[in-house]
């Protein structure tokens, strides 16, 4: 029998996986040494940091599910892919809530966002490649990347707008840059990007292609594009730049994580699409394992699609905290989209400070290993109940932060 006590001398795992997981983010960092965050689903704590629902289901949600749970044939849960009617489903959807022409054919269902920007880096980029995010990114954006083999390249926001600095973009491009995330309404800042910013970006990326004789690629992640404040329009990113992916899922919506479903949607403008219709679909079974949502979802998804989470309940909790936290002298950005506020910290280290807010058993998110130091990040799922229990003890983190 082998000596079991040494595991590490046991077990074989690839190095070219075990360097991957080994790789740290910001984030990664961050979980690791705070602690204070595991307190967070104890029951007097009021957990602000993550975009987890604390109200019961949307109304129909419950209700949508149970309808299409009911089998109409013998094959109702047996394989099924891209379903038809959810890709139908899906391009109406498209053309009524955003404005955008694209095809029931160049629409793929996935598992959720995360599968399919995995599945839109996986054909873009690979090792020694670089792919720009902008910074502050979503806090899944560099691991996903270096797993491709690609190196990740950060390039700020303006500091004073959160806009996209352009010039910063375009000095940032090289001959190795494979393709560059947006994301908007961006996570964190809430910031969406105009048009005259996403035309700007546009060609400077149609450019850089020609200088370095081959595509730069847009991957679009569209989470937010529903959550959107004052009645505001939100743009798509891939309406301004042919090679481009748009990304979507469900969960933010629905304010349902745990029920996966999304999907890949090629613009029309793309040239030359059935090549990457066929990778896609190979991908979607393959490099992954199995990446369509399940049956259910995609059964369920004519009318999922009429559900939506409340905005004006939304906005009324946005516009409560951002008054209310104003009033005791935080400084913050009101968001234009996302369910987040972005609230500058009393204190420089503004890890320590959320260290003093879970003192008082409020859980924010800190800045830092968002990779925007000085702020904090509180999410607007929270239920009345819990702003309002919450709102004194910000209330005395700030006079102990001042005084």
């Amino acid at each position: 029998m082998p000596d079991t006590t040494d595991e590490g001398k046991i077990h074989f795992i690839s190095p070219q996986l075990l360097k991957k997981l080994d790789y740290q983010t910001p984030i990664s960092k961050f979980y690791a040494s705070a602690t204070y965050m595991s307190r967070r689903t104890e029951p007097e704590s009021l957990d602000f940091s993550l975009g987890d629902a604390h109200e019961m289901p949307l109304p129909g949600f419950v209700e949508a599910l149970q309808r299409w749970s009911v089998a109409q044939n013998s094959s109702w849960y047996g394989y099924k892919g891209n379903i038809p009617e959810s890709r139908v489903t899906v391009s109406a959807s498209l053309q009524d809530k955003r404005g955008l022409s694209i095809l029931p054919e160049d629409i793929f269902m996935t598992n959720g966002t995360l599968v399919g920007l995995a599945i839109c880096l996986q054909i873009v980029a690979g090792e020694g490649d670089e792919v720009i995010i902008l910074t502050p990114p979503w806090l899944g954006y560099r691991r996903m990347v270096h797993f491709t083999g690609a190196v990740p390249v950060g390039v700020p926001v303006d500091t004073s707008t959160f806009d996209i600095n352009l010039e910063a973009i375009a000095e940032a491009i090289t001959e190795r840059t494979r393709a560059i995330i947006v994301n908007s309404p961006h996570n964190p800042t809430g910031k969406i990007f105009s048009a005259r910013t996403l035309e700007g970006l546009a060609t400077i990326l149609a450019e850089a292609s020609k200088l370095y004789g081959k595509v730069i690629y847009m991957i679009s992640d569209e989470t937010f594009s529903r959550i959107v404040f004052d009645h505001q329009s939100c743009p798509s990113p891939t309406q301004f730049y042919p090679f481009s992916f748009l990304v979507y899922g469900y969960s933010k919506t629905l304010m349902a994580p745990g029920q996966r479903i999304g999907y890949i949607a090629l613009p029309s403008t793309m040239p030359k699409r059935e090549e990457i219709r066929r990778v896609i679909a190979m991908l979607q079974v393959s490099a992954f394992g199995w990446c369509f949502p399940s049956v259910l979802m995609q059964y369920a998804l004519s009318d999922l699609e009429k559900i939506n989470i409340n905005m004006e309940h939304l906005q009324k909790k946005r516009d409560w905290m951002d008054s209310s936290l104003r009033g005791m002298g935080y400084q913050l950005h009101t968001p234009d989209g996302t369910f987040f506020l972005l609230v500058r910290s009393p204190w420089e280290d503004d890890c320590a400070f959320a260290e003093l807010l879970a003192s008082h058993d409020v859980f924010v998110l800190p800045g830092t290993p968002q990779e925007i130091p000085g702020y904090f990040r509180i999410s607007l799922t929270a239920s009345e109940e819990m702003i309002s229990r919450a709102l004194p003890k910000f209330q005395a983190a700030i006079k102990y932060a001042v005084e």
